[in-house]
């Protein structure tokens, strides 16, 4: 199995209305996710206010608002990218390019690595800490985290010749896919626990998930055919 060799790319931003005045940037744009996600792990969702991230950036009220409809919109945008900084959606979109198996293995192991993050294991705890009180911020950080993350690889198994299963199959075992790749570690890094960190073993572990996971997808097939 080859680990696919991703390059950078720069993500789209989502269309906003514009103010008039002078034309957004990308560079500010960054900073402002950059503070933001600093002030959401210091203070929680809650108490960060808008006010507050413009400061924290350096930028007006009116800027931050420029590009972030809100602090929803703003906070989707901290989390997803995230996301995108660990590549887990470029991976997913080679489906014309590279077979299921590399495909795969390329989004398990960035997504342990992702998972392996200290920012993102804090991020969970800021989250799990409010949610009982916020239900809504779980929310947010569930669509815009694990559930993104799933229909990525729901739509990979449904479209990749490989697999080509039917959406109720491909979206129960990308359930299973992500739940395996969270492993014992996961757990651990969430208690403030040691755990295995090697990058040896961290690959090794991700192959093991995807082989699992291919084979749940015969099964898959081969129930289908039976049923037929």
């Amino acid at each position: 199995m080859n680990t696919i060799s991703t390059s950078s790319k720069n993500s789209p931003e989502q269309s906003q209305p514009r103010m008039v005045g002078r034309p957004k940037s990308s560079e500010k744009r960054r900073q402002i996710l950059h503070h933001a996600g600093e002030l959401f792990l210091q203070q929680g969702y809650d108490r960060t206010s808008m006010d507050a991230v413009a400061k924290q950036s350096g930028v007006s009220k009116q800027t931050v608002y420029s590009h972030f409809q809100n602090k929803d919109v703003l906070y989707n945008a901290v989390i997803e990218s995230k996301c995108e900084e660990y590549r887990v959606e470029e991976a997913a979109s080679c489906i014309e390019s590279q077979a299921l198996d590399d495909i795969l293995y390329s989004i398990a192991f960035n997504f342990i690595q992702l998972l392996n993050d200290k920012r993102v294991i804090a991020m969970y705890s800021v989250v799990i800490g409010e949610s009982k009180n916020n239900p809504h911020l779980a929310q947010l950080f569930y669509d815009a985290g694990p559930l993104h993350s799933v229909n990525l690889v729901k739509d990979l198994l449904m479209k990749h010749p490989q697999s080509a299963l039917p959406e109720s199959d491909a979206r129960e075992l990308s359930i299973d896919f992500f739940n395996l790749l969270k492993g014992d570690y996961h757990m651990l890094s969430m208690l403030g626990l040691p755990y295995e960190q090697e990058n040896e073993k961290l690959q090794d572990y991700a192959r093991k998930v995807v082989c699992k996971t291919l084979r749940i997808a015969e099964l898959f097939t081969e129930h289908g055919k039976v049923s037929s």
